[in-house]
């Protein structure tokens, strides 16, 4: 029986997996997520790889843990962007900072490797999309907002939109977006908004 490093059980569970996800989360972001397998992880940790087992049922569950944890903070940032910003485009720019500090940072590399969980892992991948609703639903609530009695479809402008950022941000993860291209991007989402 392995010693139990914390006051109770339920604590030395929480420690475990924490070091699991930080252990996963280093090498997955060092060697890659395909080159990283539980082994590694384990090693890593210096347990046996059956040991990771108790814990997380494969690397991609592993890795859905990670980025679920690595993007808790900015789902409390949207939360409080939802919850305290009244005016619908002031929301709309501020979800745009966010989603871009997001893609300037590390857990948009976490995010992209999501993309290699098999196609057939029903279960992860509506996990993964989960991850995607509260962006989403925020910047749709917004639009609706904004664009209310004009006929026009929320949907279509909120994936326009959403496209958008998503562009900025690849631009983001190959060098810095100045206040210019932030500049930019809102004026853009402006100009959508504003559409007749």
């Amino acid at each position: 029986m392995p010693r139990i490093a914390a006051a109770n059980i339920e604590a030395h569970i929480r420690n475990q997996e924490k070091r699991i996800l930080n252990a996963a989360r280093d090498l997955f972001t060092s060697s890659g997520y395909r080159a990283t397998d539980i082994a590694d992880i384990a090693r890593s940790m210096g347990l046996a790889r059956n040991s990771l087992y108790r814990y997380y049922s494969s690397k991609d569950h592993i890795l859905v843990a990670v980025v679920q944890r690595e993007m808790a903070p900015f789902f409390e940032q949207l939360d409080e962007i939802e919850k305290e910003i009244t005016d619908p485009i002031k929301r709309i720019n501020a979800w745009i900072e966010l989603q871009v500090e997001i893609a300037a940072g590390p857990c948009d590399a976490m995010m992209g490797m999501l993309g290699e969980i098999p196609p057939d892992a029903y279960e992860l991948r509506k996990e993964i999309s989960a991850l995607h609703e509260p962006p989403t639903r925020v910047l749709r609530v917004a639009v609706e907002e904004v664009i209310e009695g004009s006929g026009r479809d929320a949907r279509l402008i909120t994936a326009m939109i959403s496209s958008m950022v998503r562009s900025a941000a690849c631009i983001a993860m190959e060098t810095e977006l100045s206040d210019a291209h932030i500049s930019e991007l809102r004026h853009s989402v402006s100009s959508i908004l504003s559409a007749k």
